[in-house]
């Protein structure tokens, strides 16, 4: 709703209309999101199902629970070196069309709890009393997967990065929490070496790129998470076109 009132205010002629946003941002992600009004309000499902582009950023030696930089750290691998020509061969391999599940913290797997729930009020919450569901997988298509460079960090570096972007996300995501754990991680390992691989992509609609980026870690056997997304273009909507 936050997205659709700046919208409005920047098109004060659309207040009143019939008004809703087509897809979804992660919290660490920013760029492209398409609102509808009026009568394109009816065409959500044809603006769904177009195709994006991305550039992103992944931490490789590290993965966390949501995939990204947000999540609690569940792996870490010591790196004293990652080729560049395996991750621009593990990239490869990615492209083309696959099943791939979605994340376990995602908008997708809150709908189903949600459902899960209504459906079976009286069925008790499983041992330990976390929810856990089955998770529901689609067929996407990467249509191309580009890898730029690799960059090293160390940890003085990547706490400054975390800290930069963690702090830009809005809402309550455990920023506090999760950026103490960071630390906490780095501390306990002071000379590790940190490798940030930048790469851009172009996927069919519904994929999840920290799925990706996770996915890819664990073909190269280290680990990944996602440290920044960004989406330049939805469709024939470019990001430079798009309201700042």
């Amino acid at each position: 709703m936050e997205c659709i009132q700046r919208f409005v205010d920047a098109n004060p002629d659309l207040k009143g209309e019939k008004m809703t946003y087509l897809g979804r941002l992660d919290p660490l992600a920013e760029g492209v999101l398409l609102v509808a009004s009026g009568d394109d309000v009816k065409r959500k499902e044809e603006f769904l199902g177009l195709d994006k582009e991305y550039d992103f950023v992944s931490i490789f030696g590290f993965a966390t629970d949501t995939y990204d930089i947000l999540g609690k750290i569940v792996r870490v691998e010591r790196l004293n070196d990652l080729s560049e020509n395996d991750i621009r061969k593990i990239s490869m391999i990615y492209e083309g069309e696959r099943e791939q599940e979605y994340p376990k913290y995602s908008s997708k797997m809150i709908s189903l709890s949600r459902k899960q729930k209504t459906a079976s009020p009286l069925t008790p919450p499983p041992r330990g009393g976390e929810e856990e569901t089955d998770i529901p997988s689609r067929k996407i298509t990467i249509h191309k997967i580009q890898f730029h460079k690799i960059d090293a960090l160390n940890n003085k570096e990547l706490f400054g990065r975390l800290l930069m972007d963690i702090s830009k996300v809005r809402g309550d995501f455990r920023q506090h929490e999760i950026l103490i754990l960071w630390r906490d991680m780095l501390t306990k390992y002071p000379n590790i070496k940190t490798f940030l691989g930048r790469f851009s992509a172009h996927v069919s609609s519904g994929t999840y790129i920290r799925s990706l980026v996770n996915d890819m870690g664990n073909t190269l056997g280290c680990g990944a998470t996602a440290l920044s997304i960004k989406r330049n273009r939805v469709g024939d909507y470019k990001i430079e076109d798009s309201i700042k």
